[in-house]
């Protein structure tokens, strides 16, 4: 018997496909149908016809795959597309973005004795083929196994195979059970961290519940929710952990494992196919009791999830804005409330949103105000760069001055390590001509391209465009003219080899080491002290422990804070705090340089103080006084076009069939700030609403009867975090 079900697809619909489906399929299962004539896996959301359609019309479910998604996730997936208005197709494609998973399981191809003689197949006895005869009587093997095992070449195996000698049979690979995890008995909490790691574990028996886990750099925050995740490896059920940059998490994977004797799985896009498969089903059949991955984990489809952690919960990588718009810790939150699970929010510097969260009693609070093993914060230091100015040496233009570089060599002789820190890659993020003013430009983005000497390659850092530095300028075939201005990480490396010729010196950015492989081994470096001077980018803030790290400095503090970004002040409050952090974290005190040309700035004076509460306490008070988030609602709407006069006229056409509504005001159009990107215009729209008013009925409304010409694109982007 069949019966009518409806099916989700993976494409950018928010309605089903009705198919015939036979009666044991049930809501949530996972099925192989035919659109259009092209193959699709979807998803049964719908028992029963969704349309008035004749039954010649519908197509049968070609294949029922064995996994079935969970209604609190088929819930979830709702959710996310109706708050971040996006099509529901398309987030369900995240959760099935192991296409490997749905394939049929392969076997072992292993070879057997057929009971067929050399004599009969006619072939002559030869040394090689009874050895691979011998090597059978007691197993079956595979064909590398019998190379191996026989001292054969492929070309004796084949031709036992093809005269009949050897037989193939097939054996189903199994998927092994999650490896038993231990405890450490060795690790030992401090008594603030066990304190907060009994609120947590009190809260595993309550359900959803939300917790800050509040705590300075260093202070141990990972051992006090790993102690919380052993409680629910104790009840059999599953653990995600959410992690910025999970090609950062060399360290994090070593203690995980020292501390429960088994690696967890991984997930993130440096996996291939099939570990993709391999970790998406184990994650579905519940083998994957403790799973860390970047933000797309999230939509994993776990079978019997008890915990979610948020590490580092501040950084603005959680935000995706690529095919679906979404906050993921945010997100997280609302899967941990669906599920009726708690959710832990780990980190040194709390946004504001979360903050806020706090005051109002959404979220409780688990404060460790002490470092680890008694290490002292370090000491900050500024340096106006006004006063003391960077001198130019033999090897060109400086950036460092005089007090840094003289901490740097005392560092040096002292045998201790130390940090420079400046969020630009590249040798510099601009080249002009001094013969005749141009600049080189990106061909598809209003945006210069950055130099990147070591590969002599010029890169938009936009969209990817690559060319060959030239030789002249294009312009004008000024042969001396073209000139790097400004700093990136590479150049900073230049002088710094320059002036201590000695140092062991390295890069760290996603340019010079963009594979997992390459970070861990700068990090191993860094740990086994091989290296005296790390440069790098914001990689260098994601909870690194380097004991012997005493020094940092920051090479340009002012480098986001004189953006319009509404939260730029936050988040280089953040990042200078998270990279200051890294400094000092054993016995020895440690100490953060920090240049500025702005020492009177609000972010620069509550850093030196380490006073959070002062500056949190300006930064609420600035955006309640705009209305901004979070006590205030944003949504961006980015048209975009090849266009441009047409691009124009719909972003004003937009803006003005606003229906007009007290508390929702907006701001724009406007040209974006990046106002072309990857070969199209762009204009920005944003609508800004009071907290009470739900911001994406207002959008609804407005955009259902825009009728925006095809060749126009709109994106919404709910709680934009990018302004560019």
């Amino acid at each position: 018997m069949t019966k009518t079900v409806g099916v989700m697809l993976p494409l950018p619909f928010n309605d089903v496909f009705d198919y015939f489906a036979p009666d044991e399929v049930k809501k949530g299962d996972v099925v192989l149908v035919n659109f259009g004539g092209q193959m699709q896996i979807g998803v049964v959301f719908k028992l029963g016809a969704s349309a008035n359609l004749e039954n010649t019309k519908i197509k049968p479910v070609s294949k029922v795959f064995p996994f079935r998604l969970k209604e609190s996730l088929i819930d979830f997936i709702k959710w996310v597309a109706k708050y971040n208005m996006a099509p529901v197709g398309l987030v369900l494609k995240m959760v099935l973005s192991a296409k490997g998973a749905f394939d049929d399981e392969k076997a072992n191809v292993l070879y057997r004795l057929s009971g067929k003689t050399l004599a009969e197949a006619k072939l002559k006895n030869s040394d090689a083929r009874w050895r691979v005869i011998d090597l059978l009587k007691h197993a079956p093997y595979s064909k590398s196994e019998m190379m191996q095992g026989a001292g054969v070449g492929l070309g004796v195996i084949k031709t036992l195979i093809e005269n009949g000698i050897l037989e193939q049979m097939n054996v189903q690979k199994e998927t092994p059970d999650e490896t038993p995890f231990i405890e450490n008995s060795e690790i030992c909490l401090t008594d603030e961290q066990q304190k907060a790691a009994d609120m947590l574990i009190a809260g595993i028996q309550c359900g959803f519940n939300v917790t800050l886990l509040d705590g300075v750099t260093g202070s141990g925050k990972t051992e006090v929710y790993l102690k919380t995740a052993l409680e629910v490896l104790h009840q059999n059920k599953q653990v995600l952990i959410l992690v910025p940059e999970i090609a950062l998490t060399t360290q994090w994977l070593e203690r995980f494992e020292k501390r429960f004797g088994f690696k967890p799985y991984q997930w993130h896009s440096a996996l291939n196919q099939t570990e993709r498969a391999k970790t998406w089903k184990a994650v579905a059949q519940n083998k994957a009791k403790v799973l860390v991955g970047a933000r797309s984990a999230l939509f994993l489809p776990f079978e019997n999830l008890a915990l979610i952690v948020v590490d580092e919960s501040h950084d603005q990588t959680f935000k995706q804005e690529d095919m679906v718009n979404y906050q993921a810790r945010d997100m997280a939150v609302v899967r941990a409330k669906i599920e009726n699970i708690p959710i832990v929010l780990s980190t040194a510097t709390p946004d504001l949103e979360t903050v806020v969260n706090v005051e109002e009693g959404k979220y409780q609070t688990a404060v460790l105000k002490n470092r680890y093993a008694n290490a002292l914060m370090p000491e900050i230091k500024v340096i106006d760069l006004k006063k003391d100015k960077p001198q130019r040496g033999d090897w060109g233009t400086s950036w460092l001055s005089k007090a840094l570089c003289d901490a740097l060599k005392e560092n040096l002789d002292k045998g201790e390590q130390s940090m420079l820190f400046l969020n630009r890659r590249g040798y510099a993020p601009l080249m002009i001509c001094r013969d005749c003013g141009a600049r080189l430009q990106c061909p598809n983005c209003t945006a210069w391209l950055t130099e990147h000497r070591s590969q002599r390659k010029l890169i938009c850092h936009h969209c990817g465009y690559t060319t060959t530095t030239p030789d002249i300028c294009p312009d004008c075939g000024s042969a001396t003219g073209l000139t790097a201005c400004g700093p990136g990480v590479e150049r900073i490396a230049e002088e710094v080899k320059f002036r201590f010729p000695l140092a062991k010196v390295e890069v760290l950015s996603s340019d010079t080491t963009s594979s997992f492989k390459a970070i861990s081994d700068v990090i191993g470096r860094m740990e086994r002290k091989e290296i005296d001077i790390l440069i790098g980018t914001q990689i260098l803030a994601k909870g690194h422990h380097f004991p012997m790290l005493t020094l940092v400095g920051v090479v340009d503090a002012d480098l986001g804070l004189m953006g319009s970004d509404l939260r730029a002040k936050e988040q280089t409050f953040q990042l200078l705090s998270q990279v200051s952090g890294r400094a000092g974290r054993a016995e020895k005190k440690g100490t953060v340089y920090v240049q500025t040309l702005y020492p009177e700035n609000s972010v620069l004076k509550a850093l030196l103080k380490n006073d959070r509460e002062e500056f949190v306490k300006a930064e609420k008070k600035e955006r309640q006084m705009l209305c901004l988030p979070p006590y205030g609602k944003l949504a961006s709407l980015i048209l975009s076009s090849q266009n441009e006069d047409l691009l124009e006229k719909s972003a004003h056409h937009l803006a003005k069939i606003l229906p007009l509504q007290s508390g929702v005001f907006l701001l724009g159009p406007a040209p974006a700030p990046i106002y072309m990107l990857r070969g199209k215009y762009r204009y920005r729209l944003l609508l800004k609403t009071l907290k009470t008013i739900n911001i994406q009925t207002v959008i609804k409304n407005w955009l259902k009867n825009a009728n925006l010409p095809s060749s126009v694109r709109l994106e919404v982007d709910v709680d934009p975090y990018s302004f560019m």
